[in-house]
């Protein structure tokens, strides 16, 4: 074997390869001895038929690549270690000329390589961790949910009190900045919805208008709404809900009793009286806040070791990026029923534009996002072992109350699941690995702007 490098650009590497005609040969041979094998034609013993036979039946050029096929895999294993090449995806091989046996076999191979990743330095960097204390007020506001997932729901004969759970007849509609209505609106002009304001999540625009009205009134609520929702007919836009109330009800709430112990926590519960069941649920409250301020950090950390790192993300990863994303919103679209189009106001030549400028800083975020922490898992020896996968397992059975086995042979059931866990098991490696190397200050609350520390 015999190579050449022909050029880079970005991060397109291009070397001439050139197969001696012996190495050929014997691929060839290994090639054609495998097909005979394989093979049922009638009047052949498997292994005895000829290669005039094999040729007719596959055709010359097919049985040129299948030796072809034998022999890169060492060819480009060798290239890589020559030239020490970092691969993102496997190689492509051109032919200069048609093969002719006896003949030297050459080519050229174009590799696309990890761009150069330079890092921060990340000893001592500074970041914040909020530590949040368990109080009795949020204990209440458990508990409170608790007995709502366990109570009735009957109809109120009275206006609407913070808490209960309210059809109304909604109509959506996006406003331009001087309140009147655009001209391309998302929704129906109406639907039945139920609004559940026992629910923090609910708006406090939409929980306001609608406390103190009654059966057949009508509310109406404007505000913004936010880039990241999810209903991606109305991220980013400024709508108005006008709402007219059809029926009130509110949850009659279980007693705290040792049956309502058991249906939370099972039968062989220890729990039997208000005290017990306070302090698990502060317990379980203080894991939880620890955990999600964990993970905070973890997102915080590779946020900012990210913005400022440096690395020319080429463009043939951020189009082929773009294209998985594209692909994602026209899923997106089809399982909710809306329109692409109308989604991201594509039917004007701005809105076209927009959203292929949108589509193309997300990929960009997205690459440079995995090249870091793919540069980062190498600066710190970061891989995925098998103890960490049945660590994970163990964990997973334990919130869904089934045996590691099961969850073991599901995921090995299903690859891409696998993958999917993998991939969130390195990520996770990958930031406690960065963090480990800063300075963690634990704060109440952040400071701001917390990604310019």
């Amino acid at each position: 074997m015999r190579t050449e490098l022909l050029g880079q650009e970005k991060n397109i590497v291009r070397i001439k390869l050139e197969i001696e005609a012996s190495e050929f040969t014997k691929a060839l041979n290994t090639a054609l001895s495998e097909l005979s094998q394989q093979v049922n034609i009638p009047g052949f013993r498997k292994g005895h038929v000829k290669r005039s036979v094999l040729e007719m039946r596959f055709g010359r050029d097919a049985i040129y690549n299948e030796a072809l096929d034998k022999i890169m895999p060492d060819q480009i294993k060798q290239i890589v270690d020559d030239y020490e090449l970092d691969l993102l995806d496997t190689p492509e091989f051109k032919l200069d000329s048609k093969i002719e046996e006896g003949k030297p076999v050459t080519g050229e191979l174009v590799f696309e390589v990890r761009p150069e990743v330079t890092l921060p330095e990340i000893d001592g960097m500074e970041i914040e961790k909020v530590v949040s204390e368990v109080n009795d007020e949020a204990v209440d506001k458990l508990a409170k949910r608790i007995r709502i997932q366990l109570a009735d729901i009957k109809p109120a004969d009275r206006p609407v009190q913070d808490g209960d759970v309210v059809d109304i007849e909604l109509a959506i509609r996006t406003l331009n900045d001087d309140g009147t209505e655009t001209q391309d609106q998302p929704k129906p002009d109406t639907t039945h919805e139920k609004i559940n304001l026992a629910d923090e999540t609910i708006r406090v625009q939409v929980r306001e208008a609608l406390i103190g009205k009654s059966k057949g009134e009508e509310a109406e609520a404007v505000f913004d709404v936010e880039e990241g929702h999810s209903d991606r007919t109305l991220a980013g836009k400024h709508v108005r809900y006008k709402m007219k109330v059809e029926e009130v009800s509110e949850y009659v709430l279980p007693e705290l009793n040792e049956e309502f112990y058991k249906n939370v926590f099972g039968e062989d519960t220890e729990i039997k009286d208000e005290a017990a069941f306070r302090a698990r649920l502060h317990d379980d409250l203080v894991k939880q806040v620890a955990e999600d301020s964990a993970s905070a950090l973890q997102s915080r950390a590779v946020d900012l070791i990210v913005s400022k790192s440096t690395v020319e993300v080429p463009d043939n990863l951020i189009e082929r990026q773009a294209h998985a994303l594209r692909h994602d919103d026209e899923d997106w679209a089809k399982k909710n029923d809306v329109n692409l189009t109308e989604a991201y106001a594509l039917d004007t030549e701005e809105g076209k534009t927009g959203y292929e400028k949108l589509l193309r800083d997300r990929a960009a975020s997205s690459v440079k996002n995995v090249l870091v922490m793919d540069a980062a898992a190498k600066k710190f020896d970061v891989h995925v072992e098998q103890e960490d996968l049945d660590a994970e397992f163990e964990r997973r059975a334990k919130q869904l109350n089934v045996s590691k086995g099961f969850l073991a042979k599901y995921f090995y059931e299903n690859r891409a699941q696998l993958d999917r866990l993998v991939d969130e098991i390195r990520w996770g490696k990958i930031a406690d690995a960065i963090i480990s190397h800063m300075n963690v200050k634990e704060v109440k609350e952040l400071s701001q702007p917390q990604e310019n520390n």
